[in-house]
Order: structure tokens, then C-alpha cells, then sequence
């Protein structure tokens, strides 16, 4: 299911709070989309850390009147909220039993420690008084942080973009079932009072609240409604497919075809993305083709010359506002950096281009000066706010620019600052929750330095050390502004990534501080990110390491080995990668279609076990772990990797056939098979999906019934499954199964209540129908009836080696409502 969501970055209010079934809500603001951030106005032509870090600075300080339970964790997300009004919880059993205990909804809030609108629902909802009585009073509150717990993220993620018509973001507001934790609603941001054609936060704790008073039974079904769909979402699709080069030409074609010629980068939105991972593809699988060479190397320079790219400091902003690259969204995260340094090495590499090296070589050092702990992990995010104001240390005035390099005895390069970066053709800026603070200036590079030196009749060795001298210059001052909150997390997946990025630039610069700065953080990683069983933790802070890794965690640091030990030729991190591949297969591994799962078995925090193949502002577990077996049976010779790659290719097969672009990662190990192992692609066989009528058919006992507030009626439901077929049972045993459901939808006021049978014991823990399956259901009414009530059935066919799509069907009964006496 393709949706329109924020790759990171909170996204501005949505246009309702969807509900299923219940509790009709108006909307809460604008449309969803990634969050206002400072505009452009007109048209374009830092203390080393250690830990801890700075404090976040996003707001003024507030006097200390209230510590809840977040005081006692490690996230610098929750830490932010630990002095709100709000009883936090951090998830988990505590929070859990509470709410159950208490017979309360749990408020859900899930979010990042440099997400602006997370930190303006905090000052305007989460530190009122008034709003945390009603929300203590009614709720059990939890807070998440969305970099510790991915896969909690992702769960309620789907559940919001389904909920709001395809769109998401943060932070993120659910509202769940205690006993199940299934989303009984979902949402965005909210206001903390009504607007036009808006609901406010106070009034919807207030509306959900009354709803479980009142009809607590029709909330707990309209949960179990949004759940099934976010189960179907993320389970769907496990049947395999034959893949080849029509797949791989779709992805290529398909990117291209997304490709802005004007300023580079891709898609046709207001805002724009770096996507590192589409360039992998290009320069993966594509490089051999002058377009595609084009379009990686002008869209390399064009995010570097714009204000996306920090021309004083280094290092890559989230994304660009708009199309030009030139007023960024100022938070930086460190999976952004990680993947673009590699993808400027890779292009470095293959082209010599020294103005790539030097872009490198800024992102590489700022990460080291900025984002390094001094055991060797790097940290995870800098905020984009100071003092809630947008970007303030990245910005300038004409005449900041003019005292800064006057005071550092830089007068004579005054005018060539002013030329170079822009500052002649007036205001870029300008914070829209702040238009007081009047136009300042991003710094941009107007053209490519050897282009502008040209044209300046400068040498290019001269005009480089002049703007070098320049950005010292103006760093310094920079320096001594308040400075944005680091997240001072260490995550291992995201660390990972960076590894990878600091051994490919060391690689390429032939430069071995950098090759040192990936071996060390690997070491740290290596020693000080495991349990009690050898696993991997995910989290680390200021001396703590926490959370149980989910697969990104280990496909990325398996990546990043991979990469030291091509940068050092040391067989210890080829050693290390495979031991933790085998430790992947062990935890994740899915027995019965091929590919790995997202999380473990049995968390019993999940009501669904994911396996993700969207590749967006970072690839998905299976599209790395897919290369990394690749890689590691190129490495090693050992044919176990890649009979492992075939598997996963074809339990994620259907994905690739389905949507190339959205799996690109993937699609570029598919090129790799077909490339150098076209004889094992064949062996996946030439399966094909068997259509779902030919399966199963479903049949009414009758075609009309009728129901009154005092009479109920019954019929039967009769499947007949298909010779070399089941259907999962209603309770099927496992979470990630989808379950036979029988139930009224399209009208409210009517009650399906099946029987159904138990089913036949499959595989030891599976419950499954074979041949002919009959339950009896009884209709009755349960309260004004409205709409036009359909009888729905929902089941999936399974052989013994893939599963179908999960099917959906109405039955032709007429369901007539008789008025009572």
C-alpha cells in the first residue's frame, strides 16, 4: 500500500482525525504533508561535543513544578517531557497494567527529540495545566520515542496513514484498547483549542473519553476493525513471484521518470528529499548510462550548493522547502549523513571530481566534530530550533556576515563572501511562526566552485583557501550562538550507516583518520551493544546501552562492516558481519515464505509481527540484508549467503513485481542476481499467484433476513475451500496471520455474532480450515440503525508454500430492519 507520509520531520496538522465506525471528529488544521517550515522569500539564481552534549535548547527554561515517570529514562525524547504535568509513562508492562488496571484509553504519543511540531504540542497541550488534568483524569498517557522503537512506530504509523487518508507524521496521537493495545483512532498534531473546521486537543480527550463510557463495546470493535486493516498492510503479500529485468527496467524507468531536470533530485512536490537510496540504484546498477550519470552527479552538486547543505559547518540538513535546495529544514539526523557520505565517495570514486571530495570531507568532519561520543559512537540528530525559533544559529544577516569576517581581520573578502554565497541578491528567509524577527539569509553557493572561479578569473586553488578561510571565519562566530540540541543517542542501525560512510570516504580520500573513526565506533558498537544472550541493543546514552535491536540494526551495522573491511582488508570485520547475519537468521527469519521479519516472536507488545520492503529516507531491513548476503557470499565464497539471498528475493518478490521505485534497494540486489547469478534468479521458479475466486467460494444460507430491537435472525456462511488450499481459522494462533472474520459494515446499529469452529491444528501452531467450513452467525440489533448495513466476510487462502492477498467480500443478503412496536 503506497502512502503519502514524512520520511522524518513533523508534518503539519491533518485534515481529519479518521474514524472507523464511532466517533465522528472534525478535522485539526491544514492538510497533512511534511510541517511548514521557513520559506523562501526569494528566488535563488560549532564547540566540538562530547558527552554529554548541550542541553537542548528549544525552548527557554521553565521552572521545575513537576517530575513524572519519564525522569527515570534514557531518551533524551522522553527526558524532554519529564517535567510536564502529564503522568508519562514509558511503554511497557508498568503502563500497560495501569490501564487496565484503571480501565482507561491509553493516549499514545510518539515523536523525536528534534521534531519541531512534537516540541509545539508539548508547549501548547502537554505543559497546560488544564489539558494534563483532563488527560491524567481519563488516560493512561505513554510517550515513545520513534529512533528507540521503530517497530512501535511503524505498527501505529500505518494505523494513522490509513486512519487520514494516507497520510502521517509526527508526533504522532493514538488512542488504543488497553487490553489488545489495538489504535482505536489516530492522528497528528492537534491544537489545543477548536478552529474553523479544526478540533482541538482538549475537546478530543474530551469526545473519546465519553465515547468508552458510553459505548465502550463499539469502540473495542471499531479497534479491532483498524487493526485488521493495519494487519492486512503489513502481512499482505507474502506469495512469490518471478522477478527479471522487466522488474529492474519498471525501477529504472520509474526513477527517471520521477527526475527533476530542472534542480535535481527527484519527485514533483514543494518539498524535496535527498533519498540517497534512489542514487544507489543509479549508481549501483545505472552508471554505464550517460543520463543516469547526468542526474546522480547534478543532483550531488545541486544539493551541495544549496542552503540543504550547511556551507559553513558541513554536513546535510534533513530536506530542502523547496524545489531549489536552498531553505532546508535545519534538524540533521545522522542516517542522512551516513548514506550521502558513501554516495559521495561511490561518485567521487568513479569520477575524480574534486568538488565531491570536498563536500565529503565536511560531512565527514563535522560529524566528527559535532556528532561524536568519546567512546566512538556517533550520536543521532541535532534539532532545528533554538529558542523555538527555526534554524536561528544557521542563519545571517548582510551585516553579521560583514562584522563576523571584519573581526577576524577579513575585510578585503567582504565582497567575495557577499558574491559567493548570495548575500548581493538579497533575503532567502524568513521563519513563518516568527515574521518579526525579520529576512535573514541561508547560505548558498550561487555556482560550483571551479564554475565560479572561472568566472571570477580566480585559480581554483585560490578561490577554494579564500572561501575556506571565509567559513572558518564565520564558524567561529557561529560558535558562540546557542547551538541546537543534540540527541546524544547512539543508535546501532544508524551507526551503522555512518560506519559505512566513514570507511567509504577514508576509502576514496585515502585518508585514514576517517577508516579510524569507523573501526572505532564498530569496536564500541561490537563490545558495548549486546545482551545477556549476545544480541544487539539498539540504544545507547551515557553509559547505558537499552532496547533489543529489530533488523535494521543489524542489517545496517552488517553494512557497515562490510564496507571496513573493503576499506582495511581486515578479516576480522568480514568475521563479524557473518556472526551477526547468522544471528539475524536466528531472530527474524521467516521458515515459511523466505525473507526476515521486522521484529521478534512474540513481543507481546505488538499485535503484529511487520516485514517492512519500503525503502524511503533509509532502506528496509530486507532490502540490506538482501545485499548484505550478496555481498558476504562474494566475500567469502560460501554458497549459504546466497542461497539465503534467493529466499529473500522471493519472499519479498511481490513487493519488487509491485513497486520497483519503493523497493529500490531491492531492485538493486535484483540486478546484482541477474547480472552475476542469473541461473540461481531462474531456480526461484516461475510461480505465479493463484487467483482467490478459484480458491474459495463463499456462500449465503439465504438472501434476505430481518432484524428488529427485539427479534434477532440467523444464517449460515458456507466456504468451500479449493483441493491444495486452507483458510486461517478465526483465531489462527499467530498475530501476523490474518483471521477469518465475519461482520456487518457499511451502517451502523447491527451485530454479527459467528460461531466459529475451531479449525484443524496446521504446523503444530496454526489453526486452518480445509474443504467446506460452515459458521453459523446470528444479526441483531444493538442501537438505531443506520447506512446500509452489508454482511462482510474476510479470510486468506493459503497452500503449503505462499499465502494469497487477504480477500474481502460482501455476500448478496438484504438485511431488513423492522421498526418495533
Amino acid at each position: 500500500m503506497a502512502v503519502s507520509r514524512a520520511y522524518d520531520g513533523g508534518m503539519r496538522p491533518l485534515s481529519s482525525l479518521a474514524t472507523v465506525t464511532l466517533i465522528m471528529i472534525a478535522g485539526c488544521g491544514e492538510a497533512g504533508g511534511v510541517e511548514p517550515a521557513p520559506a523562501a522569500v526569494s528566488e535563488p539564481a560549532a564547540a566540538i561535543v562530547d558527552e554529554p552534549p548541550p542541553a537542548t535548547s528549544r525552548s527557554a527554561p521553565m521552572p521545575v513544578m513537576h517530575t513524572n515517570r519519564l525522569i527515570n529514562e534514557t531518551s533524551p525524547y522522553l527526558l524532554q517531557h519529564a517535567h510536564n504535568p502529564v503522568n508519562w509513562y514509558a511503554w511497557g508492562p508498568e503502563a500497560f497494567e495501569a490501564a487496565r488496571a484503571q480501565e482507561k484509553v491509553i493516549f499514545l504519543s510518539i515523536g523525536y527529540s528534534t521534531c519541531y511540531w512534537c516540541h509545539v504540542m508539548e508547549r501548547e497541550s502537554f505543559e497546560n495545566e488544564q489539558v494534563a488534568a483532563l488527560m491524567n483524569e481519563h488516560f493512561i498517557s505513554i510517550k515513545v520515542d520513534r529512533e528507540e522503537r521503530p517497530d512501535i512506530d511503524d505498527i501505529y504509523m500505518a494505523a494513522t496513514v490509513i486512519a487520514n487518508q494516507g497520510n502521517g507524521g509526527w508526533p504522532m496521537s493514538v488512542f488504543l484498547d488497553p487490553q489488545t493495545l489495538k489504535p482505536i483512532m489516530a492522528g497528528t498534531y492537534f491544537p489545543p483549542r477548536d478552529g474553523p473546521g479544526r478540533i482541538g486537543f482538549s475537546t478530543l480527550l474530551t469526545r473519546v473519553a465519553e465515547g468508552w463510557s458510553q459505548d465502550r463495546p463499539g469502540m473495542r470493535r471499531q479497534a479491532d476493525y483498524l487493526a485488521r486493516l493495519v494487519t492486512e498492510q503489513l502481512t499482505q503479500a507474502s506469495w512469490q513471484r518471478p522477478l527479471g529485468r522487466d522488474d529492474f527496467d519498471r525501477g529504472m524507468s520509474g526513477l527517471m521518470g520521477i527526475y527533476d531536470v530542472d534542480d535535481g533530485g527527484f519527485g514533483s512536490g514543494q518539498n524535496k528529499f535527498p533519498m540517497p537510496v534512489y542514487l544507489e540504484l543509479f549508481v549501483g546498477a545505472g552508471w554505464h548510462s550517460p543520463k543516469v550519470q547526468e542526474a546522480v552527479t547534478y543532483t550531488l552538486e545541486r544539493m551541495a550548493r544549496g542552503g540543504m547543505y550547511d556551507q559553513v559547518g558541513g554536513g546535510f540538513h534533513r530536506y530542502s522547502t523547496d524545489r531549489q535546495w536552498l531553505v532546508p529544514h535545519f534538524e540533521k539526523m545522522l542516517y542522512d549523513n551516513g548514506q550521502l557520505a558513501s554516495m559521495y565517495a561511490a561518485v567521487f570514486d568513479l569520477t575524480g571530481d574534486p568538488y565531491l571530495a570536498e563536500v565529503l570531507r565536511e560531512t565527514l568532519d563535522y560529524v566528527l566534530r559535532e556528532m561524536t561520543d568519546r567512546r566512538g559512537g556517533f550520536y543521532s540528530a541535532q534539532d532545528a530550533e533554538v529558542n523555538t525559533r527555526e534554524g536561528d544559529p544557521y542563519v545571517w544577516t548582510s551585516k553579521q556576515v560583514i562584522d563576523a569576517l571584519e573581526a577576524a581581520g577579513l575585510a578585503d573578502d567582504v565582497e567575495f563572501a557577499r558574491q559567493v554565497y548570495g548575500l548581493n541578491r538579497g533575503t532567502n528567509f524568513q521563519d513563518p511562526h516568527h515574521p518579526e524577527d525579520g529576512r535573514k539569509n541561508v547560505l548558498f553557493l550561487i555556482e560550483k566552485p571551479s564554475r565560479q572561479a572561472a568566472v571570477m578569473n580566480y585559480p581554483p586553488e585560490l578561490f577554494d583557501e579564500r572561501l575556506e578561510r571565509i567559513n572558518a571565519a564565520l564558524l567561529a562566530v557561529r560558535q558562540e550562538r546557542e547551538q541546537p540540541g543534540t540527541d546524544d543517542k547512539i543508535i546501532t542501525g544508524w551507526n551503522g550507516l555512518m560506519i559505512a560512510g566513514f570507511a567509504d570516504g577514508g576509502r576514496v580520500l585515502e585518508e585514514p583518520r576517517y577508516v579510524d573513526a569507523a573501526r572505532r565506533c564498530a569496536e564500541f558498537l561490537l563490545k558495548s551493544m549486546r545482551d545477556d544472550s549476545g544480541g544487539l541493543l539498539r540504544a545507547y546514552r551515557q553509559g547505558t546501552a537499552r532496547v533489543t535491536a529489530v533488523l535494521e540494526d543489524y542489517a545496517f551495522l552488517i553494512r557497515g562492516l562490510v564496507a571496513l573491511h573493503e576499506a582495511t582488508g581486515e578479516p576480522r570485520w568480514i568475521e563479524e558481519a557473518e556472526a551477526l547475519t547468522l544471528a539475524a537468521r536466528r531472530r527474524f527469519w521467516d521458515d515459511r515464505f523466505g525473507a526476515y521479519f521486522d521484529t521478534l516472536a512474540d513481543q507481546a507488545d505488538l499485535f503484529v509481527r511487520n516485514k517492512s520492503t519500503y525503502d524511503g529516507a533509509v532502506p528496509c531491513g530486507n532490502s540490506v540484508m538482501l545485499n548484505n548476503l550478496i555481498d558476504l557470499y562474494e566475500a567469502t565464497g560460501d554458497t549459504r549467503y546466497l542461497d539465503d539471498a534467493v529466499k529473500t528475493l522471493g519472499g519479498i518478490s511481490n513487493s519488487i513485481a509491485e513497486n520497483p521505485v519503493g523497493t529500490v534497494v531491492s531492485t538493486l540486489a535484483l540486478w546484482r542476481m541477474i547480472e552475476n547469478y542469473p541461473d540461481r534468479l531462474a531456480a526461484m521458479g516461475p510461480a505465479s499467484r493463484p487467483a482467490a475466486g478459484e480458491t474459495v467460494t463463499v456462500r449465503a444460507s439465504t438472501g434476505s433476513i430481518s432484524v428488529s430491537a427485539t427479534a434477532t435472525a440467523s444464517l449460515d456462511v458456507t466456504l468451500r475451500i479449493g483441493d491444495g488450499y486452507h483458510i486461517n481459522a478465526h483465531e489462527p494462533g499467530l498475530p501476523s496471520l490474518i483471521p477469518l472474520v465475519i461482520q456487518i459494515t457499511g451502517g451502523q446499529g447491527l451485530e454479527a455474532l459467528p460461531v466459529y469452529p475451531a479449525g484443524e491444528l496446521y504446523q503444530d501452531e496454526i489453526r486452518v480450515h480445509h474443504g467446506t467450513v460452515t459458521v453459523p452467525v446470528t444479526i441483531r440489533q444493538v442501537g438505531p440503525v443506520s447506512g446500509t448495513p452489508k454482511l462482510q466476510v474476510i479470510y486468506q487462502a493459503c497452500t503449503d508454500r505462499l499465502c494469497l492477498v487477504p480477500t474481502t467480500i460482501e455476500l448478496d443478503v438484504e438485511i431488513v430492519t423492522i421498526a418495533g412496536p
